[in-house]
């Protein structure tokens, strides 16, 4: 993947990595000013603004050979040293590299290298990764704690809507030849919503 091509060959200023969108070319702020699609060459979202001249040069020599820019996104990224950096995923700690620490430097795969995330300590990743375990399980326990809530209040009106409907059945049995035909419309027919009592004695 040429990300590290890309950027060279068009001497970008601004940050350059690889995200799920595509190759992505944009600042500390806004990651995404410009998307490569990796896969095409293609540049699915173009620099519309007016007002930073480096992106518009970007845009201008990227559109003026667009075959230029498939053959660079193509590439195979060559880099001059590789100095070893830890991240993680899950429970899995991930041994990348980089050609220089921190951000906003790039991992040669394209990560972007986020202070929290990454680190040429392996125990301090091992640490940062329990933190986040630690903090989705109690992210979870309050999402489960108020879902089973929720599902306890259900099962009561439930209920009760079950024990309206057992008085009724006793109190009105359907052996009195009157049947109750109820249509209800979705929430935003509200308007529409009837009961239609039919009296078939």
């Amino acid at each position: 993947m040429g990300w590290k091509t890309v950027k060279d060959k068009y001497r970008i200023k601004h940050n350059v990595c690889l995200t799920k969108k595509g190759i992505c070319i944009g600042s500390g702020y806004v990651h995404d000013f410009i998307v490569i699609n990796p896969k095409t060459g293609v540049i699915e979202k173009p620099y519309d603004g007016r007002h930073n001249d480096d992106l518009k040069r970007y845009m201008s020599e990227m559109t003026a050979d667009p075959a230029a820019l498939w053959i660079a996104v193509l590439a195979t990224d060559q880099f001059e040293v590789s100095l070893p950096v830890y991240t993680y995923d899950g429970a899995d700690i991930v041994l990348k590299y980089c050609e220089q620490y921190g951000w906003p430097n790039v991992t040669h795969d394209g990560c972007m290298m986020y202070e929290n995330r990454y680190s040429k300590d392996r125990e301090t990743v091992a640490l940062w990764a329990k933190k986040s375990a630690q903090a989705g399980i109690s992210s979870l326990t309050m999402l489960l704690e108020r879902t089973e809530q929720a599902a306890a209040s259900i099962r009561r009106d439930l209920q009760e809507q079950e024990e309206h409907l057992q008085r009724l059945n006793t109190e009105y049995p359907e052996s009195e030849a009157k049947t109750v035909s109820m249509r209800i419309y979705d929430s935003d027919e509200c308007l529409g919503k009837q009961l239609r009592v039919y009296d078939k004695g």
